[in-house]
């Protein structure tokens, strides 16, 4: 009567005896073995950039302006304070970790100023008193020694050779450098008041802006795509080799040494896995803040800026309109509100042919092109950075300041006087210009979106297929597998 409860027993026994060796046998390859180590290696070319992104990265996070940044928006500015005082504040001048960003810091007073102001920020939206530290203006949240220390940033995009963007040297790079870092460690809603401060307070401006940001780290995550795929392809040429060797063994040693590569090449997936995930990460919260930090500036919604697009951060887009962060600062109690009287915007004329452009860089879109002499009417009354805005059928277009000039100071047109040819007409009439072309939506923002999606799916995604095959490999041929599929069927 006992002989089926025993035989139950032990078919319990064997099946636990299973799972245990399906569990440790990958775990126990990965730890002291060498040729776990070689397996990790062989692919250690294609690994190499992505490792390169991901020490970037993680030091980035850990600079002196990133720990300043993180803490500032979970306590506010005055735990930066204790933590130089009390030298435990790693990374921060004074403290336990310091580097060679305090030179180009020069001082702590923008770092605190940003953090108190985002604190500020934070706590207004949800209905806390601010402090009297946060009473900081919104135009100084960003001081000049933070975009001095954001220069001595290594920051994948922005760093070395090749940066673009229509101008603006120094301080344009400094920005775009300090917009990467606050969109990794900060939210969106201190991005979009950086980028609102760049632009001078102008919002349409700060969208331009923002789009430039994703093209900047478009580059960057295409190369991800790349290099995620030739990780993937060169894991994938170890699997083929391990399982046509397999197959093709004569032996129950050689079969069992294959297997052991087989397994080791799991450990190294799993490397691999997390390696090209943090990396993608970055990119995924950057996506996030810049769709969102678009969408404040334009007061619209995620939805709206990527055109339909499912979000690389979500599975859909909200539809909610988004404003910009109410200001950190407000008029004394009971100080008159004091108005000045507003010069007239002037009358100019080109003083050339002139491009106007869908921004104020030189990079921007040409909306349509001035003839020289042709009446300008500015829509302010001084030049912003070099730039005259001006209305573009409803839109706004970009002249530079040196190609305008007051009245009288164009150079006479002759064309436009000349005799009537044939057909009765002038045969130096001017045409109408054209109608401007309509503006584009925020393309880069959509096409950064895309690639961070297909870094994600063609890196991470594919590699974890892999070892999946692996471990499915790894069940079927294992020998209590097989005993306890003959036993279920026999």
């Amino acid at each position: 009567m006992d002989h089926p409860y025993a035989s139950r027993r032990f078919r319990m026994a064997v099946s636990a005896i299973a799972l245990l060796s399906l569990n440790a046998q990958p775990a126990a390859a990965q730890f002291g073995n060498k040729g776990g180590e070689a397996a990790l290696n062989a692919c250690a070319t294609e690994r190499a950039p992505l490792v390169r992104l991901d020490t970037d990265y993680k030091e980035l996070k850990r600079s002196k302006m990133g720990a300043a940044i993180g803490q500032g928006l979970k306590q506010g500015a005055m735990v930066l304070a204790k933590g130089v005082m009390s030298g435990g504040m790693p990374g921060m001048p004074g403290g336990g970790g310091g580097g060679g960003l305090g030179g180009a810091m020069g001082g702590l007073g923008g770092m605190m100023g940003a953090a108190a102001g985002m604190a500020a920020g934070s706590q207004n939206r949800q209905g806390a008193a601010p402090s009297a530290a946060a009473a900081s203006p919104a135009g100084m949240l960003f001081g000049q020694d933070m975009l001095s220390g954001a220069m001595g940033l290594q920051v994948p995009g922005i760093s070395g050779g090749g940066f673009g963007g229509g101008g603006g040297g120094d301080n344009l790079k400094a920005y775009a450098a300090l917009a990467v870092l606050v969109a990794i460690v900060a939210t969106a809603e201190a991005y979009a008041q950086l980028k609102e401060q760049e632009a001078g307070g102008d919002l349409r401006k700060a969208s331009y802006n923002i789009d430039q940001d994703a093209a900047r780290q478009l580059a960057v995550s295409r190369e991800i795509v790349t290099d995620g795929s030739a990780l993937v392809d060169c894991r994938s040429r170890q699997l083929t080799d391990i399982n046509t060797r397999l197959a093709g063994a004569s032996n129950d040693k050689d079969r069992k040494a294959i297997r052991r590569e087989r397994t080791e090449l799991t450990g190294a997936l799993k490397k691999d896995i997390d390696l090209t995930g943090g990396v993608v990460d970055q990119h995924i919260g950057m996506a996030k803040t810049f769709t969102q930090g678009r969408a404040m500036t334009d007061g619209s919604s995620e939805a709206d800026v990527l055109g339909g697009q499912a979000p690389a951060y979500a599975a859909a887009p909200a539809t909610t309109k988004l404003a910009m962060p109410a200001k950190g600062a407000a008029p004394a109690a009971g100080a008159p509100a004091q108005t000045q009287a507003v010069a007239p915007a002037p009358t100019l004329v080109a003083l050339k042919a002139t491009a106007v452009r869908s921004a104020p860089v030189a990079s921007a879109a040409v909306l349509m092109t001035f003839p020289a002499g042709r009446e300008v009417k500015p829509k302010t009354s001084a030049a912003d950075g070099g730039w005259w805005e001006i209305d573009v059928a409803g839109a706004s277009g970009y002249v530079r300041a040196a190609d305008l000039g007051p009245p009288g100071s164009a150079p006479v047109q002759v064309a436009a006087n000349t005799p009537k040819g044939k057909g009765g007409k002038g045969a130096g009439a001017t045409k109408p210009p054209p109608p401007p072309p309509v503006v584009a939506g925020p393309t880069n923002i959509r096409a950064y979106n895309q690639t961070v999606i297909a870094a994600r799916d063609n890196g991470k995604g594919r590699l974890s297929s892999l070892m999946t095959d692996i471990q499915t490999s790894e069940r079927r041929e294992n020998v209590f597998y097989a005993m306890l599929s003959n036993w279920r069927w026999g």
